[in-house]
């Protein structure tokens, strides 16, 4: 049985105090409109001195809090962050197997004992921003297990933080530095909170992966059709499983009827585009609305492709500016919000689909090597997470759903034409 022991906790502070000109960080709209838990993140690395590495991280990590300052401090209320520098937690712990052996098939349940704490349990304004659990295998191998509250970033935040600490733990000078300009493009408004709904349902989790040639056949089975154009990779592959998911309701005898929302980075649709590193939460989701199956699948698919490439196209430079009009963002919420009771009255499935594909996660070397693998996950119900497989060609998709509908997923046979279940 896999155990994880807790050996120390401390508070790492800025290795510099934060100027009192900053001691109040403004929210955005759209980190107002972020959902309330903690983004988890795990980077795994093989064998070292981890003896040595261990104060480096923590010496290294408080020199990242200087320029990651908000980090540092605690939500004051739904507008700001109060840069205290009170500081983040870092938890040593060690685990009762050797890496290998844990990678061998490693269960989203295990894989949250890596975590000091769950992710999906917080209490608002109160809670640490950011959590970091070093966890050390029998054979040296070490899991760096982070947690990122979501209300004052998002996913792109999390990783130009993680390369920014890793450049700084192998001497790099030229180091990441934040961007601070989401409040000034999406001011917070008042009345504007975020449209997530929980659920009391117990979920489950499972991982899904696809190979590059798998994708590439995906890709050119949509692509032999007679509509002219190539979905990308996320078109294709969120397409299939999204399908996949509506013969699971429709095999209960429910509605084929569903909505997708897209997660779509807002820094390169800007004009000019913004910095990688531009800190906070700086997308939005792309709705698609109303599909209906068919009764070929891959005609099904093809249609699911071009309504996902039509709506993540819509979030467009117009889209945009419309967004920062001083109601911009209100009415944004205010019909997400609407969207979200209609939905729910009507008993519309609503999928949330984030992808994480092409982000320079396999780049955090911290002076050891690069990471053999990272997971990541978002347990809530009908949440598909996308991120690079290890390999760096092929992905994996995070999925989760309530439990009787997974094990109908785990044996879709369209779906399994392509992806490998990993459990």
């Amino acid at each position: 049985m896999i155990k994880v022991e807790v050996i120390s906790i401390e508070n790492i502070k800025p290795s510099s105090p934060t100027p009192a000109s900053l001691s109040s960080y403004k929210l955005s709209s759209l980190d107002q409109l972020a959902p309330p838990f903690y983004v988890p993140l795990v980077l795994f690395y093989t064998r070292h001195d981890h003896g040595q590495h261990q104060n480096s991280l923590k010496t290294t990590l408080s020199k990242t809090l200087t320029r990651f300052y908000p980090f540092a401090g605690r939500l004051k209320d739904e507008y700001h962050v109060d840069c205290n520098d009170q500081g983040v937690e870092f938890t040593e712990a060690r685990v009762n197997v050797q890496l290998a052996e844990f990678l061998r098939q490693p269960e989203v349940d295990v894989l949250n004992l890596l975590f000091r704490f769950n992710p999906f349990h917080i209490t608002f304004g109160m809670e640490l921003l950011l959590a970091i659990q070093l966890n050390i295998f029998e054979c040296g191998g070490m899991a760096i297990a982070v947690l990122l509250s979501h209300k004052i970033a998002d996913g792109a935040t999390i990783v130009a933080f993680l390369n920014a600490w890793s450049a700084t733990a192998r001497g790099v000078d030229a180091v990441i530095q934040p961007k601070f300009i989401a409040n000034s493009l999406f001011p917070a408004r008042a009345s504007i909170s975020h449209y997530f709904r929980t659920t009391e349902e117990k979920v489950l989790t499972v991982r899904f992966m696809i190979d590059a040639l798998n994708i590439a056949a995906l890709i050119n089975r949509s692509a032999s059709s007679s509509q002219g154009w190539r979905p990308t990779r996320i078109e294709a592959v969120s397409a299939l499983i999204w399908g996949a998911l509506m013969r699971v309701r429709s095999d209960k005898g429910l509605k084929k009827a569903s909505v997708a929302l897209h997660a779509v980075n807002l820094r390169p649709r800007m004009t000019p585009p913004l910095p990688d590193c531009s800190f906070g939460n700086l997308w939005v989701h792309a709705v698609t609305a109303g599909v209906a199956g068919s009764e070929r699948v891959e005609d099904m698919q093809r249609c699911m492709e071009g309504q996902v490439r039509d709506a993540i196209k819509a979030v467009d430079t117009d889209y945009i500016e419309e967004l920062r009009r001083p109601d911009g963002a209100l009415r944004f919420y205010e019909c997400m919000e609407s969207a979200a009771e209609k939905y729910s009255s009507c008993g519309m499935d609503v999928y949330h689909f984030t992808s994480w594909c092409r982000f320079p996660c396999y780049e955090m070397d911290f002076g050891w090597g690069k990471p053999v693998w990272i997971s990541g996950s978002i347990p809530v119900k009908n949440a598909v997470l996308f991120l690079d497989g290890s390999g760096g060609d092929g992905m994996e998709a995070w999925v989760t759903l309530v439990e009787d509908e997974m094990e109908k997923l785990k044996s879709d046979p369209e779906l399994l034409s392509f992806f490998t279940c990993a459990s």
